[in-house]
């Protein structure tokens, strides 16, 4: 789905014709493997996205936790909503970065027709004029996304745990 949705918005042929038509159109021109041609770069960005957003969020938060205390901070609600937070918003910035690389590799790899697959233009990319630099261009625009749908998803996150009766991360 991912590379169709790239497809709808990169090429106007695509553009305007509906999920099942646009679909039908990419495997009449690139056979039935266009349909997952993008499975290793998607992997190369959830992948690192899902860990570092993840494992960072209860990393940090844990470590703020215990740092407040150890300090002798009372853990008063605003301190259990301003711990979550800057959690959240430095897991989303650490997720941005680590899967950037892959998200890039996502967009180029679904968005041209062909047999090009994701290890070709990673090496591009990599022998380009930017060399492994070229695989953060763009990453500006990309943060702001993501930080605000990170921070979300972890406070949302964070505050169903504690609906349930789940001790929220780090307490």
């Amino acid at each position: 789905m991912e590379a169709l949705r790239i497809r709808m918005v990169s090429d106007s042929e695509y553009a305007g014709k509906g999920s099942i038509d646009a679909m039908l159109l990419m495997v009449r021109r690139e056979g039935l493997s266009s349909i997952s041609k993008g499975m290793p770069a998607m992997l190369l960005k959830q992948v690192p996205y899902t860990i570092t957003k993840n494992c960072s969020f209860d990393m940090l938060t844990m470590s703020a936790y215990r740092i407040l205390r150890e300090m002798g901070y009372a853990l008063t609600a605003n301190v259990k909503i301003a711990v979550p937070l800057l959690s959240a918003v430095a897991a989303a910035i650490l997720s941005c970065i680590s899967s950037h690389p892959g998200d890039m590799l996502l967009s180029l790899v679904n968005a041209h027709e062909g047999p090009k697959r994701t290890r070709d233009f990673a090496k591009e990319i990599l022998h380009g004029k930017d060399g492994a630099r070229g695989f953060l261009v763009g990453i500006k625009p990309r943060f702001l996304h993501v930080i605000l749908i990170v921070t979300m998803q972890l406070m949302i996150y964070d505050f169903a745990k504690r609906l349930v009766g789940i001790a929220a991360t780090g307490l």
